[in-house]
C-alpha cells in the first residue's frame, strides 16, 4: 500500500514538473477562448498589387510558385471552424481588379458579388466580431489607386499604409488571435 502510494505521488510530482503552470495554461486558453487556431497566411503580388490571405498552406505555396505572390508570413491566428461567438470571414476575388476582398458582413459580401464583379471564394476562417479572449483588431485598408484590400493586426503597418502608401482606412474587419 505504501509502495503504490509512493509511486503515485512520485508520478504526480514528475508530471507536474513538466507541466505548464496553471496560470500559463489559463492565459493560453483565454487568448483563444480555448479553441484551436491556425495561421492566417499573407501573400502579396507586386505585379498585381494584391494581398492574398488563406489558412491553406498548399494554396499559398501555389500562389507563390505559380502566380507571382511573395509569402509575407502569418497575418494572425484564426479559427478553422465555427466556434461560439465567432463569425465567418468571407473571401471574394475580383478578376477584373485583381483584388482579394475579405469581410464578415454577409450583405457586403453579397453586394460585392452581385454589383462589383467579385466571385465568391467561400469562407477563409472564423473570427470574432468584437474583442474577446485576448484578440486584437484586424485592420482593413483599401488602395483606390492599386485596387487592393490590405489587412493587418499591426497598428504600425496600418498607419504606414494610410500615411505613406495611399491606402484608405476602412476600420476593423474583425478580431483575431495575435501571432
Amino acid at each position: 500500500m505504501k509502495l503504490s502510494l509512493a509511486i503515485t505521488l512520485a508520478t504526480t510530482l514528475a508530471f507536474q514538473a513538466f507541466a505548464l503552470p496553471a496560470s500559463e495554461v489559463e492565459s493560453r486558453a483565454a487568448q483563444t477562448c480555448g479553441y484551436p487556431t491556425v495561421p492566417l497566411l499573407r501573400g502579396y503580388s507586386p505585379s498585381a498589387v494584391d494581398h492574398f490571405y488563406t489558412t491553406n498552406a498548399g494554396e499559398m505555396e501555389n500562389a507563390v510558385a505559380s502566380l507571382g505572390y511573395s509569402s509575407e508570413g502569418d497575418a494572425a491566428q484564426v479559427l478553422p471552424s465555427q466556434a461560439p461567438n465567432t463569425v465567418p470571414l468571407y473571401r471574394m476575388y475580383s478578376p477584373g481588379a485583381t483584388d482579394h476582398f475579405y469581410t464578415t458582413n454577409a450583405a457586403e459580401k453579397n453586394n460585392a458579388i452581385s454589383s462589383l464583379g467579385y466571385v465568391d471564394e467561400g469562407i477563409t476562417a472564423y473570427v470574432y466580431p468584437s474583442g474577446l479572449c485576448g484578440t486584437v483588431p484586424l485592420y482593413r485598408m483599401y488602395s483606390p489607386k492599386g485596387t487592393d484590400h490590405f489587412y493587418t493586426t499591426s497598428a504600425a503597418q496600418r498607419n504606414n499604409a494610410i500615411t505613406s502608401l495611399g491606402y484608405v482606412d476602412e476600420g476593423i474587419a474583425a478580431y483575431v488571435n495575435p501571432q
